[in-house]
Order: C-alpha cells, then sequence, then structure tokens
C-alpha cells in the first residue's frame, strides 16, 4: 500500500467506485475541453501512530486499510501545497504543489498526443488551468499512504487529523476480491494472500513506516 484511489459513496455506483469522476471528466471534456482531471492526495497520517494493546486486538479479521481511519486535516505546506499567505490560511494544491494527481483522456483520438509530466499534463500553470479540471475531494481523492514531513518535523504530536474511514461496502469488495483470487492454486492463493492481509494489519501495518507512540488524542477505539 502506498495510494489508494478513492471515490464517492451514496451514488447510483458501487461505494468508493471511480465511474463518478470518470462521468464528470467526460463532461468535462465534452463542455469545456477539458483533456484531464487531476484530484487532490490527502495524508494517511494514522500510519505513524503506534497501536495499544486494546486497539491491536481490535484489529483481528480486519483489513490493512481498515487499520488506517485518519488522515490530516489539512495539507502542510510546502509537502503536500504551496502557501499563498497568512500563514498558508491562504493555499494553492494544484498540480505539482498539492502532489496532485491526474487522469488523461486518451481515447478520444481527436485530442493531439502530447508528453505527460507527474502530477499534471506540464508545468505550465496556465496553460493547466484551460486544459485541466480540478475535481473535488467528494468526487475522486488519493490516500496517500506517507508523510514523513510530520515525522521528519516533529508534528505528529501537534498536528489535526479528522476521520476518514473507507466504505465498509468497498472493504468487502476488496475481501470478496482477494478470495475469488483464481490460478492453479486457488484455495492457497486465497489463504496465502487474505491471510497476509490480516497479518499486516494486525502485526505491523504499512512495512515500511516505523510507528511511533503518540498522545491520546491520536488513539480511538476500533470496533471490533
Amino acid at each position: 500500500v502506498d495510494e489508494v484511489a478513492v471515490g464517492p459513496s451514496k451514488t447510483k455506483y458501487p461505494d468508493g467506485n471511480l465511474a463518478p469522476a470518470l462521468d464528470m471528466c467526460q463532461e468535462a471534456w465534452k463542455n469545456r475541453k477539458k483533456v484531464a482531471c487531476s484530484f487532490n492526495s490527502n495524508t494517511v497520517s494514522s500510519i505513524y501512530t503506534k497501536l495499544t494493546e486494546e486497539e491491536e486486538l481490535a484489529m483481528k479479521d480486519k483489513l490493512i486499510l481498515e487499520r488506517y481511519n485518519w488522515i490530516e486535516a489539512k495539507p502542510y505546506c510546502p509537502a503536500n501545497c504551496k502557501c499563498l499567505g497568512n500563514n498558508c490560511s491562504t493555499m494553492s494544491r494544484q498540480f505539482h504543489t498539492g502532489r496532485q494527481k491526474y487522469i488523461a483522456n486518451v481515447r478520444d483520438l481527436n485530442i493531439p498526443p502530447r508528453p505527460m509530466w507527474t502530477h499534471a499534463l506540464a508545468r505550465d500553470y496556465n496553460e493547466m488551468d484551460k486544459i485541466m479540471e480540478v475535481l473535488p475531494d467528494e468526487v475522486m481523492q488519493v490516500r496517500h499512504y506517507q508523510g514523513h514531513w510530520y515525522q521528519n518535523n516533529n508534528l505528529l504530536n501537534t498536528m489535526e487529523e479528522k476521520e476518514a474511514p473507507l466504505s465498509g461496502v468497498l472493504m468487502d469488495q476488496v475481501r470478496s476480491s482477494i478470495m475469488k483470487t483464481k490460478d492453479r492454486r486457488k484455495i492457497f492463493t486465497q489463504k496465502l494472500l487474505y491471510t497476509k492481509a490480516k497479518d499486516s494489519a494486525n502485526l505491523h501495518g504499512v512495512e515500511w513506516i516505523k510507528t511511533v507512540e503518540r498522545d491520546a488524542q491520536y488513539h480511538r477505539k476500533v470496533t471490533p
């Protein structure tokens, strides 16, 4: 796990489905000639929280994605935003400054081909404002399972977090997908993948993150 793209809930599509974002991008191309859509990267800071024994026990039979239900309440500049003044009360999250990701319309052959850059089609923001649509978080966002800037700057006990659990319906789909894995060793593969997912959730979390002791406000009871 490093990044997970998440769509909205309570639409005509299953929770977390990215179809509404694709619909919006298609509408942006049709009506405003936007050839790509970008969306915010939100840091899942709770990956750094060393869980208590009670919290660890509550993780039984849950997936690793269900371990991390809290994200940054607002972005931290300059890691994933650009401060525009007034102690960052005004900021920009567009493109490179916000570590945004994007999807581009590559199906319509009437759109001239061009090289693709990271976080935006190009670094010319004036041009990007004209040809890229920025999607709201409630339509599509990326959950970024990183945040070393919080740890390196000793901010893990002063930052503000907000609750943002992934949809239970979506998590059930992940479980179902794992259990439907097919190959010549179907039953073995199912057990291997599911056991590994549970072990990761129960024993350590994201493998490349070293958890730390955090203040009481960053600990919440996890529903068994």
